[in-house]
């Protein structure tokens, strides 16, 4: 071969590669976009009977229900994770509708299949849908998932247990909670979805985990805290006996907690707990005391503001003056630092 030829070859063999790659390239460049193209037409034209499904009239309902269970499979696949998106945002019978036409699609059984699979990605996929669909057959699954040994997959299992507002699956959720306290927020919100029907659990979980003592104090505070926020008041009397047993955050949680159900009848248990030796108990009672209000409640805010603590004193006068004008006159007629300081500020804010 003689050295041109072969300087040929070097220059024309690359050249040639790169043209062989940027065609490949263009190809499959059209190929995929005739996929989201023939996926668009195949949502479009199956979307609405979805909308009509969740928010028609009956017999739009009735019409959409036929047309959806007729879709072939390509066209299921196109809308089944919006699908997944819109059930939690639709509301009643609409929800059950949607939530029927996933099952009849399969798509509860894929998910169970997805939830059991080697992937980390999969199995968080197919316990997020299972929640998605609410079958109280899933929930023993999600259970299992709290313990599952990807810590992704276990938060999804915490959140998913939301949709399953069952004892066992939430005492077994505050066990893994207990035992990660990273899950907690997680653990939290899944109670807030549960709703008020899980207080007599949490109830008797507050008591289970005074009776361990030390060690059951994080259950007890779990517990506590998820009282508050899904507005137990059945729990109150729980929660006042709680106050005085358990250690400085245990306190704080059911002060919070009583803060947050707003009975007047609390009062003269957090009336107690302002003398509390730990200040930020003595802090989040003053918080607690200004959230529930009264005539009574001022009056002790008003002595709080003498507390040595000053971020006591200081939360004290915020509560007053989140009282409205009968906290404002109080601030006004006290001498103390805070009070002057609140009473300042509020003056320069109407400036």
């Amino acid at each position: 071969m003689t050295d041109g030829r072969a300087a040929l070859l070097v220059v024309a063999v690359p050249a040639i590669a790169c043209l062989v790659v940027a065609a490949s390239l263009v190809l499959l460049r059209l190929a995929q976009v005739r996929r989201e193209q023939r996926r668009a037409r195949l949502r479009g034209a199956a979307w609405r009977h979805v909308l009509a499904l969740t928010t028609g009239e009956d017999d739009e309902v009735i019409v959409a229900r036929e047309a959806l269970a007729g879709l072939p499979r390509r066209a299921t696949l196109a809308i089944a994770e919006d699908a997944f998106a819109l059930v939690p945002k639709v509301r009643g019978a609409g929800r059950d509708r949607l939530r029927g036409v996933l099952r009849g699609w399969g798509l509860e059984a894929e998910s169970r299949q997805l939830a059991r699979s080697r992937s980390v990605v999969a199995r968080c996929r197919g316990i997020h849908r299972l929640a998605v669909l609410a079958d109280p057959d899933a929930a023993e699954l999600v259970s299992a998932a709290l313990t599952d040994r990807a810590f992704a997959v276990r938060r999804t299992a915490m959140l998913a247990a939301g949709s399953f507002p069952e004892p066992g699956l939430l005492s077994r959720a505050l066990d893994r909670v207990v035992a990660e306290p990273a899950l907690r927020r997680d653990f939290l919100a899944a109670v807030v979805r549960m709703g008020g029907d899980v207080v007599p659990v949490l109830r008797l979980e507050l008591g289970r985990g005074l009776r361990q003592g030390e060690e059951g104090e994080r259950r007890a505070r779990l517990a506590a805290e998820a009282i508050g926020l899904v507005g137990g008041i059945g729990a109150r009397s729980t929660l006042e006996s709680a106050l005085v047993q358990g250690g400085p955050e245990l306190r704080m949680a059911c002060i919070e907690a009583l803060g947050e159900l707003g009975s007047a009848a609390s009062v003269p248990v957090l009336v107690g707990a302002l003398a509390d030796p730990d200040p930020e108990v003595r802090r989040a009672t003053a918080r607690a005391l200004g959230r529930i209000g009264g005539e009574q409640v001022l009056l002790e805010l008003a002595l709080a503001l003498d507390d040595p603590a000053v971020e006591v004193a200081r939360t004290a006068a915020q509560s007053l003056q989140r009282s409205g004008p009968a906290g404002m006159m109080v601030l006004r007629s006290r001498s103390a630092p805070v009070a002057r300081e609140t009473v300042a500020l509020a003056e320069l804010a109407r400036v």
